[in-house]
């Protein structure tokens, strides 16, 4: 579904991907992108890393954050981070999970617009906050959303 679409539950493409969907993926057929799914899925991981954990951060930092989140995000993505209509779920996102914040930092200051296609002919983007926070803010928020929810889907699957 992502790779023909788009867009899929939890997730979606932006940025250069959502070009080669747009332009390309999007006109396969079911059959051939259900082999490239499997073939990707079928790939191994990258061996886990050891490291230790990031430090949480200060109470400071995170009450702004959770200001600046109420200010700009809440309207869209939930008080608590669940996603409203067709804006996705914050608590979780690949984007946040991911060791390496780069996702999360590109998609707040650039936006993400996924593609329109055939199965998704609507699709809703996130606006670009490079002009609204400068790069402070830009770091308290992202700080907040990786500590708030980053760790949600992490603990989930320890559970199971």
């Amino acid at each position: 579904q992502l790779l023909g679409t788009g867009v899929a539950p939890g997730a979606s493409v932006t940025g250069p991907m959502a070009e080669v969907v747009a332009q390309s993926l999007q006109h396969l057929t079911p059959a051939d992108l259900g082999a490239m799914a499997a073939y990707l899925k079928s790939l191994p991981g990258a061996a886990p890393r050891e490291r230790e954990p990031a430090p949480r951060p200060e109470e400071q930092v995170l009450q702004e954050g959770a200001r600046l989140y109420g200010q700009h995000c809440a309207a869209c993505h939930g008080e608590r981070g669940e996603g409203l209509g067709p804006y996705p779920a914050l608590a979780g996102n690949r984007a946040l999970t991911l060791e390496e914040p780069v996702n999360a930092i590109r998609v707040v200051l650039n936006g993400g617009f996924p593609p329109g296609t055939a199965g998704n002919p609507r699709p809703y983007g996130m606006p670009p906050f490079s002009h609204v926070l400068d790069d402070a803010q830009a770091a308290i928020l992202i700080s907040y959303l990786r500590a708030s929810w980053a760790m949600r889907r992490r603990r989930c699957r320890a559970r199971r």
